[in-house]
């Protein structure tokens, strides 16, 4: 799996500190996400991503081809 959250933030030109001031997810919790050095999401966070961002789940989580 790829969390795609860099991207969905540079193209609504948002920043990983904004994003967690308005949401309350910790920023070392998105700073993991960005760089992918996560195993796990909950579905809360993952719900609350969506919300913010106005995205789909397939928007932020994509399966890689290993």
């Amino acid at each position: 799996m790829k969390v795609n959250l860099n991207q969905l933030l540079d193209g609504k030109g948002i920043s990983q500190n904004q994003m967690a001031k308005d949401t309350g997810i910790s920023a070392s919790t998105l700073r993991n996400l960005n760089h992918n050095r996560t195993t796990r999401i909950s579905f809360d966070i993952l719900e609350k991503i969506c919300q913010y961002l106005d995205c789909g789940v397939a928007d932020v989580l994509s399966l890689e081809n290993n």
